[in-house]
């Protein structure tokens, strides 16, 4: 096929990466595309957060892998991009905020419980993402989160574990 590069071997390079192998490989994949669970762990216990009722905090989480965080880094290389080519220098504040920003990108929903077990009624939207994962009295749940979406077994199916 013109325009694609070749291998050692004749072997082809994929025309795009994220492109699912639906075939050969179909039995490597993990569902990076599909958010989950990430239960809240109390930063002093190490138990999961409940409720009064025992319902369990959690956050909906996608994976660094997909296509929505993919998406994420290009839309924030382009705009870092001047028109030359060069990329335009970011300061800390800038870098901090964008490590927010992901995880507001990564981040689909949530039930919320405080330390004391007191349901947060607050709704999820990316404001709101935006003001938990950024304060510093948090940073925490931002760590945890960090954790759970670099982590490619937390995507996998039950189904795909040996």
């Amino acid at each position: 096929m013109p325009g694609r590069a070749s291998l050692a071997g004749g072997a082809r390079l994929p025309t795009a990466i994220g492109v699912s192998m639906n075939s050969k490989f179909a039995s490597l994949e993990v569902p990076v595309d599909s958010p989950r669970q990430m239960i809240l762990i109390h930063p002093v216990t190490r138990q999961p957060l409940t409720d009064e009722k025992g319902k369990v905090a959690y956050i909906e989480l996608y994976s660094t892998d997909s296509e929505i965080c993919r998406r994420y880094f290009r839309e924030r290389d382009r705009r870092r991009t001047l028109p030359n080519g060069n990329i335009r220098p970011t300061t800390p504040e800038q870098t901090e905020a964008e490590s927010v920003q992901v995880l507001v990108a990564l981040t689909t929903g949530w039930y919320l419980v405080g330390m004391d077990g007191t349901h947060i009624d607050v709704p999820f939207n990316a404001q709101n993402a935006t003001d938990l994962y950024a304060a510093t009295s948090m940073a925490w749940i931002r760590v945890q989160v960090n954790e759970f979406v670099t982590e490619i077994a937390n995507f996998a199916k039950a189904s795909s574990l040996n």
